[in-house]
């Protein structure tokens, strides 16, 4: 059990560290200490979190930073934030809003009796023609439990639908092997960990990838041009 003071959960916010997150609802991602961010995107699909509320009282708090433009314009954009236990024998739903007085919403338990697990779902908008969402935060504070073992692994370790000379489903594997569809087999290393830049070769091709969470891989230096895009479970 962890409890956080309110100094500390102040000084984590100048960091927020990007993690992975999962877009199965079966599986979902650990959150971890402190500031956890990533993008929601309509195109991809619902993001998927957990930690274990402990006996005593906890927050967890939601903020949208920044909602998706199109063409430099802002968008109306509402993502849905539902909270519910492993089961799903209960849920409560709060919304996100570009607004100022909608850009944060949290969800509190001043008395939990015993341990539990708590599933943190992130919807982007019902919209598969334009693409809407936006990069978000998410912290769990108080008397809360995070399960740091399924986060050790790398986040560009999973599969893609390549957007890039039609590979197919690509597969990134621990080992840093790359299997395409179409029999393609390259290696990824990482790059500048710290950023999530990784050099992918595949073929007689050598490039650069960020790992951007809820869209895939993208160029650095283009983060809306995406390289592979995580495949919606």
């Amino acid at each position: 059990m962890k409890k956080f003071a309110l100094i500390f959960s102040m000084a984590v916010l100048a960091t927020g560290p990007v993690f992975a997150q999962s877009l199965k609802p079966d599986d979902p991602y650990p959150l971890r200490d402190g500031i956890n961010t990533a993008t929601s995107d309509s195109l991809v699909g619902t993001h998927y979190w957990y930690f274990y509320a402990a006996p005593g009282s906890n927050r967890v708090t939601v903020r949208l930073k920044q909602a998706t433009t199109l063409y430099g314009a802002n968008m109306k954009t509402t993502l849905s934030v539902t909270l519910s236990d492993a089961k799903r024998t209960w849920h409560t739903t709060k919304f996100l809003t570009a607004s100022p007085n909608g850009a944060e919403v949290s969800f509190a338990a001043d008395n939990i009796k015993r341990q539990q697990k708590i599933i943190v779902a992130v919807a982007p908008p019902n919209q598969n023609l334009l693409r809407m969402g936006g990069d978000y935060e998410i912290e769990a504070t108080g008397s809360v439990i995070f399960n740091g073992e399924d986060a050790g692994s790398d986040p560009i370790i999973r599969t893609y639908d390549s957007k890039l000379n039609g590979y197919g489903a690509t597969r990134f594997l621990a080992d840093g092997s790359i299997i395409a569809a179409d029999g393609t087999r390259g290696k990824w290393t990482a790059f500048d960990p710290d950023n999530s830049i990784y050099t992918v070769t595949m073929g007689k091709f050598n490039f650069s990838v960020m790992y951007r969470p809820g869209y895939g891989l993208v160029k650095p230096s283009d983060r809306n041009l995406i390289v592979f895009q995580e495949i919606r479970r």
